[in-house]
């Protein structure tokens, strides 16, 4: 096993873990479904977690020419996929046993909190950059990080502002930036 598949198994856990609850939390709404009030942003949040969770796997194959992994590499690449988990944690409520379930009370009392853990998660991502110095492709680093900062604006203007106008723009700027970082670094593998 060379050392990027050690790394990445580790990394692949943590982010099967998160999309696994994540999924798990969706399920169990749509179990409780009677007693749940939809909240399009807070499923839009889902949506856009989800989509974190598999970019950023996407994203680890550019890693692959990596041959030396120091601790410090792998620890900021563990903490960055551990705050993929948070992120999904954080959107997806747990269905109590009775009872309404406000999704949209849910989603501006978790508000500050995901937004927070999604700056945090950005910041890491600017730092996890760095091994991309390592590969033969060193602009990734650039290219990455550039990404990087374009998707931390909307996330920084959700987290400020509590206008449902402004929440819904940078939900879908964000979608739309995740997606388009999904297309222009991850659309091949090979």
């Amino acid at each position: 096993m060379s050392a990027f598949e050690h790394v990445t198994a580790l990394l692949s856990f943590v982010y099967a873990l998160a999309l696994t609850h994540l999924l798990a939390r969706i399920a169990e709404l749509i179990v409780a479904r009677e007693r749940v009030k939809f909240s399009g942003l807070l499923a839009l949040g889902m949506v856009n977690a989800v989509l974190m969770v598999f970019v950023n796997w996407l994203s680890l194959w550019d890693l692959r020419s990596v041959t030396n992994w120091d601790l410090a590499s792998i620890a900021i690449q563990f903490l960055f996929a551990v705050s993929v988990y948070v992120i999904c944690a954080l959107v997806g409520p747990k269905a109590p046993d009775d009872g309404t379930i406000d999704l949209e009370d849910f989603f501006w009392r978790q508000r500050p909190y995901f937004y927070g853990a999604l700056i945090a998660c950005l910041l890491l991502a600017l730092l996890a950059n760095l091994d991309f110095l390592k590969t033969p492709n060193a602009a990734l680093f650039v290219k990455e990080n550039l990404g990087t900062l374009a998707i931390l604006v909307p996330t920084v203007v959700a987290l400020i502002s509590r206008n449902r106008v402004v929440q819904w723009a940078a939900g879908v700027c964000f979608l739309v930036m995740i997606i388009g970082f999904a297309i222009m670094f991850s659309s091949t593998l090979g």
